[in-house]
């Protein structure tokens, strides 16, 4: 990958932007490599040299790196943790690893950081990428002697504020929130874990033979559906949205001074935070 500086930032926190010590330590796949679209892995192995990245765009990237590693110093030699472990499994003649952040020996506890929003963990919910992630670390501590009884995400919130919290409501009472995740069975796990395997192997050997990728779902995408706002003339803020353009036909039909303005749906994983959109067909053509 190569890097832009378009902002000018000094150099020493160019240097520190595209600091990266990250080893997937000779696997063909890693936990969060598996969770991806086999398109995206594909295209972003493809065109490595060719993406180009701006270092500002990397901040909040290697924030939650500091954070790691902040927990980690703080609590490497804690007899009940665990911290730092990489495991490595076999599935299907192929090699996955992840590192667990933590593990603690008396709960059985698998435990993960993130550096999130507040948006992210605001209905205390997880993320299904999250729940698959931690599953599949899960099923690892399991292959290797370790009894898993539970899952837990700790979430840095880096857009926290004090004024948000004067809002009330759902609003997280700390900067940082514990989450509990659901943990599958061993078997559920190493379904899962097996069936994304089989999707990359397979995407792989199409790509070389026939020069086909296979599109990203729209759960890849993250893409949201369209919408038809009923708007009023000489008002920006619609005054409401539908899901459904004769939803929104039948609400103008009973109003006056109205109009119906269609907003076109957008895959905010594509536009957003996939480094090899200008190489992807699906994005391309949209």
């Amino acid at each position: 990958m190569k890097y832009s500086n378009v902002n000018n930032l000094d150099d020493c926190i160019v240097r520190a932007l595209t600091f990266d010590e990250y080893s997937n330590e000779g696997s063909d796949y890693s936990a969060t490599t598996l969770i991806k679209s086999p398109q995206q892995v594909i295209l972003q192995k493809e065109n490595d040299n060719a993406i180009v990245q701006d270092v500002g765009d990397l901040v909040w990237a290697r924030f939650g790196t500091a954070i790691h590693d902040w927990l980690y110093r703080a609590n490497q030699n804690e007899k009940d943790l665990i911290c730092e472990k990489r495991h490595t499994i076999a599935v299907k003649g192929k090699t996955v690893s992840g590192a667990t952040d933590a593990y603690h020996t008396i709960k059985h506890e698998v435990i993960d950081y993130k550096t999130t929003s507040v948006y992210a963990v605001k209905d205390g919910k997880v993320k299904p990428e999250w729940e698959k992630q931690l599953n599949i670390y899960a099923y690892m501590w399991r292959a290797n002697g370790y009894s898993v009884r539970s899952l837990k995400i700790i979430a840095v919130l880096r857009d926290w504020s004090q004024s948000g919290l004067l809002r009330g409501g759902s609003y997280p009472k700390t900067p940082i929130v514990s989450l509990d995740v659901p943990l599958w069975s061993e078997q559920q796990q190493l379904d899962y874990i097996t069936q994304r395997v089989d999707v990359h192997k397979k995407a792989e050997v199409e790509y070389e033979m026939l020069g086909t990728l296979p599109q990203c779902s729209e759960e890849e995408r993250w893409q949201q559906p369209d919408k038809w706002a009923l708007m009023t003339k000489g008002k920006k803020r619609a005054l409401k949205l539908y899901s459904k353009e004769e939803d929104a036909e039948k609400a103008l039909a009973k109003s006056t001074n109205n109009y119906i303005e269609h907003r076109e749906g957008k895959a905010n994983r594509c536009e957003r935070y996939c480094p090899c959109n200008q190489f992807c067909s699906q994005y391309q053509n949209k």
